[in-house]
C-alpha cells in the first residue's frame, strides 16, 4: 500500500493511483488588448478503486484532496464500487516497459513569449486587411505519475497549448468573422501557416458568400472535420461494444467494403507531440501502436484491461491519435471540373458514432465549378460515414489535428447537399 494512501483503501482488491501537477496560464486579447490573465498551479489526485465481491467486480474513484476527509472519499468510492458489479477482471501482472514520449519543448514559454507569440499572430493577421477581435491563449505543463496496485509506476511530463481565435473583418453589417478552436502540444505548431491562411481566406470571401446548390455531389473535407467524422471508426473498433453486444462486427469482418482509396487506419498513443498521446492508459497498460483496419477489414479492437480480459486478448492501452494512411492524389486534383463542394469548416459536426449518419451546417466552403473556386456558407451536408468511407480518395499531403493524422482533404463522391 502507498504511503500516500488513506487506511480505508486497504479494504480495496486493486488500485491505481494518478497523481497531476500543473503550472498553468491563460491570457486573453480583445481587440489587441489584455483583458484577462490567469496563472495557477494545481494537484490532482485520483485514486481508482477496484473491489470484488462474490466473484463479481466493480470500480469507482475517490478525488484525494490531502485532508482529513480523504478517508471518507475512499470509504463512498467503495461503497460505489460494491454497488455497480461486473464479471471478474485483474490488473495487468508483473512489470512493464513505458515508452518516454516526446510531449513537450525542452522549455516552457514564459508569458513574455507567449505575449510576444500572439503580438506576432496579431499582426499577421492585421497585415491581411482582418484583426483578431477575440484571442484566448492557454498554456500548461503537466506532470503526471501512476502508481498501482501492481507494482507498476511510471512519470511523464506533458504539455497543453489551446488557442481559441476569432478573425473578423468590416464594420457593422458589413463585418464577417471565422473562429478557430486549436490544440498543440508545442506553441510553434498551435497555429500553422496554411492553417491561418485558410482563415484569413474564409473572412475576405465569407461576405459574398452564396448558398450551395442542392443535390447529391463530391464532397471534400478538411482533417478537422476527418478528425470528428472517425469518432465512429473508434466506436465500431471498441472491444467494450463487442462484449455489451452493440456491435456485431468482429476481427476479421469488413466494416467498410471500400470501392475507391483504401481505408488503412491505425491507433497510435506514441506519436511525438501529439495531443492523444499518452505512455499509459488508466490500468497502467503501456501506449504502442494498434492496427486497426486494413482495406476497411478489422484487425484489432482496442479495450482496456476489463473488456480484454472478457474477449480474452491482451489490453491494448491508450488508443491515441487515429492515424489514416493517405493516398496517392495530390490534394489539387481532388476537385477536377466540379461540381465539387469543398467545406472548409463545418458549424457543428456531430455524427452518431453507432449509426455513421451525420448532418452539419456549412460554416465556410466553396463550389468548385468549371475552373472557378465560389465561396459557399449554410447550407448543409449529410450522409452516413461508412458509405462515405466506401468510395472516397485521399489526398498526399498530411494533416495534424486534435486525435488525428492522416490525409489533409478526402473526396466523398456521394453526399447530400442542401442548399438553393
Amino acid at each position: 500500500m502507498s504511503a500516500q494512501l488513506p487506511r480505508e483503501a486497504l479494504a480495496a482488491s486493486e488500485w491505481v493511483l494518478t497523481s497531476t501537477e500543473a503550472e498553468e496560464t491563460q491570457l486573453y486579447w480583445r481587440l489587441g488588448a489584455l483583458h484577462a490573465e490567469r496563472t495557477a498551479e494545481t494537484v490532482n489526485r485520483e485514486l481508482l478503486l477496484y473491489r470484488d465481491i462474490d466473484g463479481q467486480r466493480g470500480s469507482a474513484s475517490a478525488y484525494l484532496a490531502g485532508d482529513a476527509s480523504d478517508g471518507e472519499r475512499v470509504k463512498t468510492a467503495l461503497t460505489a464500487a460494491s454497488l455497480a458489479l461486473n464479471p471478474p477482471y485483474r490488473l495487468p501482472q508483473g512489470p512493464a516497459s513505458y515508452s518516454a514520449l516526446e510531449l513537450g519543448a525542452a522549455h516552457m514559454p514564459d508569458r513574455e513569449q507567449l505575449v510576444a507569440w500572439q503580438a506576432a499572430v496579431r499582426e499577421e493577421i492585421e497585415r491581411s486587411g482582418a484583426k483578431a477581435s477575440h484571442l484566448e491563449l492557454f498554456a500548461g505543463r503537466h506532470t503526471t505519475r501512476v502508481e498501482a496496485s501492481n507494482e507498476r509506476r511510471h512519470a511523464w511530463q506533458s504539455d497543453h497549448f489551446l488557442l481559441d481565435l476569432v478573425v473578423s473583418a468590416g464594420e457593422g453589417d458589413e463585418s464577417t468573422e471565422f473562429r478557430l478552436m486549436r490544440a498543440s502540444r508545442l506553441l510553434d505548431g498551435l497555429l500553422p501557416a496554411a492553417v491561418l491562411e485558410r482563415a484569413l481566406q474564409a473572412v475576405r470571401d465569407r461576405k459574398g458568400a452564396k448558398l450551395p446548390p442542392t443535390g447529391r455531389m463530391p464532397v471534400v473535407l478538411p482533417a478537422s472535420e476527418l478528425a470528428t467524422l472517425l469518432r465512429a471508426v473508434d466506436v465500431h473498433t471498441n472491444g467494450q461494444f463487442v462484449v455489451t453486444g452493440m456491435l456485431q462486427k468482429k476481427v476479421g469482418d469488413a466494416l467498410i467494403e471500400s470501392e475507391g482509396d483504401p481505408i488503412t487506419i491505425a491507433g497510435d498513443a506514441t506519436l511525438p507531440y501529439a495531443v492523444a498521446s499518452a505512455p499509459t492508459d488508466s490500468s497502467t497498460v503501456p501506449a504502442r501502436r494498434l492496427e486497426l483496419l486494413d482495406r476497411g477489414v478489422i484487425r484489432n479492437m482496442h479495450s482496456d484491461a476489463q473488456f480484454a480480459a472478457y474477449l480474452g486478448v491482451e489490453p491494448t492501452g491508450p488508443l491515441g491519435s487515429l492515424v489514416w494512411t493517405p493516398g496517392s492524389t495530390s490534394a489539387a486534383d481532388l476537385f477536377g471540373d466540379g461540381p465539387v463542394l469543398e467545406v472548409l469548416a463545418f458549424s457543428a459536426n456531430m455524427p452518431d458514432p453507432m449509426t455513421g449518419a451525420f448532418a452539419a451546417e456549412i460554416k465556410m466552403g466553396y463550389l468548385h465549378q468549371g475552373g472557378a473556386r465560389i465561396p459557399v456558407a449554410q447550407g448543409s451536408v449529410t450522409g452516413n460515414v461508412f458509405e462515405a468511407l466506401r468510395n472516397c480518395r485521399l489526398s498526399r499531403e498530411t494533416e495534424e489535428h486534435e486525435g488525428y493524422f492522416g490525409p489533409s482533404q478526402v473526396r466523398f463522391e456521394q453526399l447530400q447537399v442542401a442548399g438553393e
